[in-house]
């Protein structure tokens, strides 16, 4: 006796004397009644859907390239600024080991420098940030660390109209920099720059790059911030260890792209010159291994 035919596997119940019943099909669950703005925003999403794969593409990429090998760190003491950063760079991809803050000296108006991101756009940047700089100092454009950051912004904003479509409109770089709130005078001061071209004044503590994450944990504690607004109570010579201990702890061992002896500089109140901040580095070193040794140990 011949068997009924199956219709994508389900009797078709076609034989007489035979009631088969139909499975309901799982797609009926899913038949949703949205209002016809929906149905609007999927014909939009599908009309867009090529250009969407191609800035999830172009994010793909700058995200496996973007802040890799950089710490920065900024504070703000109570009696100046503190920046400091790691040595290790991928420089075609390739591991190389160089000073990553940086001063710009204008006539007797010290700037210091640092960024995180893609080093040729940095360096680029740098350079013409510096040629612009020096510019408007000459106009008396620039006659404050203030304006300075304006135009910073603004050059930034340039850049990202270069090179965010290159990488699916991601932010392609930060920057901390530094220097007098009137250049040769006043109030040391740093700013956190960074795409679309906007900037913070950084009132106590802040890192960037690609070990940002980690230095914010541990600087929670190596930096306290001080409660009801009051001053930081740490000077530029009590923050210089602290950034060194910081950077050496994630350096190689909790970030592999962390790496060289710490680079550290630092501008104090109303003077207009740079200093290196020096500190021992046998000392941090064994304090650091002091601290990870307190931490394991510790029991429950």
């Amino acid at each position: 006796m011949k068997s009924p035919k199956l219709e994508n596997g389900v009797n078709s119940g076609k034989r007489k004397g035979v009631k088969v019943k139909r499975e309901k099909s799982f797609s009926a669950f899913y038949k949703i009644k949205f209002p016809k703005e929906v149905e609007y925003l999927n014909k939009l999403n599908k009309a867009n859907e090529k250009e969407y794969k191609e800035w999830l593409r172009k994010k793909a990429i700058i995200k496996n390239l973007l802040g890799k090998s950089t710490l920065i760190i900024g504070a703000r003491s109570k009696d100046g600024i503190v920046l400091g950063g790691d040595r290790k760079v991928v420089r075609g991809g390739e591991t190389d080991f160089e000073d990553k803050v940086r001063i710009i000296k204008i006539k007797e108006a010290p700037i210091i420098f640092a960024a995180a991101g893609l080093l040729g756009i940095i360096e680029d940047f740098l350079e013409i940030f510096e040629k612009t700089l020096i510019a408007n100092i000459k106009k008396r454009e620039i006659v404050s660390l203030l304006s300075v950051k304006i135009m910073a912004e603004d050059l930034v904003e340039t850049y990202e109209r270069r090179y965010g479509p290159k990488f699916g409109q991601a932010s392609i770089f930060k920057f901390i920099l530094g220097g007098l709130s009137e250049l040769t005078k006043g109030e040391a001061r740093l700013y956190e720059i960074g795409s679309p071209g906007y900037g913070e004044k950084i009132k106590y503590y802040s890192s960037i790059g690609h070990g940002r994450d980690y230095s914010r944990t541990i600087g929670k504690y190596l930096f306290p911030i001080p409660s009801s607004c009051k001053e930081f109570s740490l000077s530029c010579s009590d923050i210089i260890p602290r950034i060194s201990a910081c950077i050496h702890w994630i350096s190689g061992e909790i970030d592999d792209y962390v790496g060289g002896d710490p680079q550290i500089l630092y501008i104090l109140d109303n003077k207009p010159e740079v200093k290196e901040g020096k500190y021992n580095k046998a000392k941090i070193s064994k304090k650091v291994g002091q601290f990870k040794q307190m931490i394991k140990e510790i029991s429950f």
